[in-house]
């Protein structure tokens, strides 16, 4: 496969190394089998804008990151309730993504004509899911680490879906895509169950089981070398060659073949992927590729500097104390407790401050004030001073840098005195719940994200601390930047102060010092510390009075 563009101007493409198989990627005849699964043998060949190219990537992407949060808060879920999460997921991300909609819907009255619509639609989600997975497929190649989280979530994903097939839909979707597992055919079958039985009941398999065997007599023969691990624990009849396999013993099989098709065709685009982008388009498309593996998938919250500007240095450690996210404000807590932060710590946190909308002028006073016990003024200006400006822009080549994200964060290191990186994936459970205490998080939750975080979910760790401190329901993916964190927790105390402002009798000057006029709405409410309504059923407030929130952190 490779990535191209088109004549016209924004298409992308893609070529094919084959000629695309028709039974395997357009639905005959109606058959789910060909529009909800398909091993992924041949690539999609057609022009696309990129647009919809970055779309498709990012719609199925979603799909796969908050199927996996959802398992990793549910594995005691059974496959039914983690497939209807599945498909309640495509619902939602998948469903209209594509500009091929748009063209259908212009043609939807001819289709009718032709009783032709539905048709139309599993052509469509057929078109989605092959072009999505491709193009992710090209983005999650270049390393081991992208490549083995591709594999397990596609894998999952396959297995959830194969296994809703019945006998006649596993019969159809084997023949169009996994012909080397062949049916039995019944005059074969009533000559070896005889010796099928025997051998499950040799393996010690249930009555159940063996009953249910006997009953749907639906066995796949398959070569011998494709069912090593079968053979060697002696748990299949084999006679000229072949393995004979029972219908129930027949995902974990398809899944394995599914598995080493995936993985093959990730090592060869691997092999491939600056071949993948021709050198006139190497400069456009390859840094789009490259980037979808490290893409927020949610809302964009580079706006909240602008949405709440009353931060200041003088309210800063108010604000850390009701909006910041456990790795900035343990890094406000040893700045104010050591007078001083190493550099990796100064990045991170003064790179988020900024983003915010902590002025540089409030910056450089916050900073200054927060050294001088150790570091006099004029020995600050010398040694830190440009290092903010620096970071604002002002200095050197003048790059707008922008914060941190989590992934970014957890993949700092650093030795003793050092505070920056993810507090989570850093600090010892003991340190983590005393943490998350100060923060006065819901025990239950704090007892969530230390579990998490001993897991290595760092992200989801953050997003159940997020819930016990907000108590919120819980969300569908984890915390993905500390902006968001930030952002989020501003918006839902400017949603409870201004529902509690009625009951108060008018709004009052918060104590943050935003001190907002009661017009500027819900998001001059969040920078007040007014007192939040009482608990609502779903968790929706939590009475927390202005008083009982510490002015700083604990030193």
């Amino acid at each position: 496969m490779q990535v191209i563009t088109s004549s016209k101007g924004g298409l992308a493409g893609f070529t094919p190394v084959a000629e695309l198989n028709a039974t395997g990627n357009v639905p005959k005849n109606g058959d789910r089998m060909l529009t909800d699964l398909s091993m992924y043998t041949s690539p999609p060949s057609e022009n696309i804008t990129l647009e919809e190219f970055e779309r498709l990537a990012l719609a199925r992407l979603s799909v796969l990151k908050e199927m996996e949060a959802y398992k990793l808060r549910h594995s005691t879920k059974g496959e039914k309730e983690l497939l209807d999460k599945l498909n309640q997921l495509k619902q939602k991300h998948m469903k209209g993504v594509s500009t091929a909609s748009t063209s259908s819907a212009a043609a939807a009255p001819a289709a009718a004509a032709l009783g032709a619509s539905s048709s139309s639609s599993r052509e469509e989600e057929v078109r989605n899911d092959l072009i999505s997975h491709y193009v992710l497929r090209l983005a999650y190649c270049r390393t081991a680490e992208l490549r083995k989280w591709f594999v397990a979530q596609e894998c999952d994903m396959f297995r959830l879906k194969f296994g809703t097939y019945n006998a006649a839909e596993h019969e159809a979707f084997l023949a169009a895509h996994a012909p080397q597992y062949r049916p039995v055919p019944a005059g074969e079958l009533d000559e070896v169950m005889p010796e099928i039985l025997q051998v499950m009941k040799s393996n010690l398999e249930s009555k159940e089981a063996v009953a249910r065997a006997a009953l749907d007599k639906r066995f796949y023969k398959v070569s011998f070398t494709r069912v090593p691990e079968l053979v060697s624990q002696r748990r299949v009849l084999l006679r000229g060659g072949w393995a004979y396999v029972s219908r129930d013993a027949l995902a974990p099989l398809v899944v394995a073949e599914f598995r080493a098709g995936i993985s093959k065709g990730l090592s060869d685009m691997a092999r491939r992927w600056r071949q993948m982008f021709p050198a006139e388009e190497e400069q456009r498309l390859q840094p789009l590729v490259a980037s979808l593996t490290n893409r927020s998938l949610l809302a964009d919250y580079s706006g909240v500097s602008t949405k709440y500007g009353d931060v200041s240095a003088a309210n800063l450690h108010q604000l850390a104390a009701r909006h910041f996210p456990l790795c900035m404000n343990h890094l406000m807590g040893a700045l104010h407790s050591e007078r001083h932060l190493r550099h990796g710590g100064r990045q991170q946190l003064s790179l988020f401050l900024k983003a915010i909308g902590l002025p540089m002028e409030e910056a450089l006073m916050f900073w200054r004030s927060e050294f001088a016990p150790r570091t006099p003024s004029d020995a600050f200006d010398k040694q830190y001073a440009y290092n903010i400006r620096h970071n604002y822009g002002r200095e050197g080549k003048r790059t707008d840098y922008t914060a941190h994200n989590c992934t970014t964060i957890v993949g700092f290191s650093g030795g003793a005195g050092d505070h920056h990186g993810c507090p989570y994936r850093r600090l010892d459970e003991a340190s983590l719940r005393a943490a998350l205490g100060r923060m006065r998080c819901d025990e239950r939750k704090i007892e969530e994200a230390v579990s998490k975080a001993r897991d290595g979910h760092y992200q989801l760790a953050c997003a159940s601390a997020f819930e016990g401190v907000h108590r919120v329901p819980e969300m569908d993916v984890g915390i993905s930047a500390p902006l968001q964190y930030y952002a989020e927790s501003r918006r839902i105390c400017a949603e409870r102060d201004a529902a509690a402002a009625p009951a108060a009798g008018g709004t009052a000057e918060g104590a943050d010092g935003s001190g907002a006029a009661a017009s500027a709405g819900a998001g001059a409410a969040a920078g007040g510390e007014q007192q939040q309504q009482p608990q609502q059923p779903g968790g929706r407030g939590v009475k927390r009075p202005a008083g009982a929130l510490p002015a700083q952190p604990p030193r």
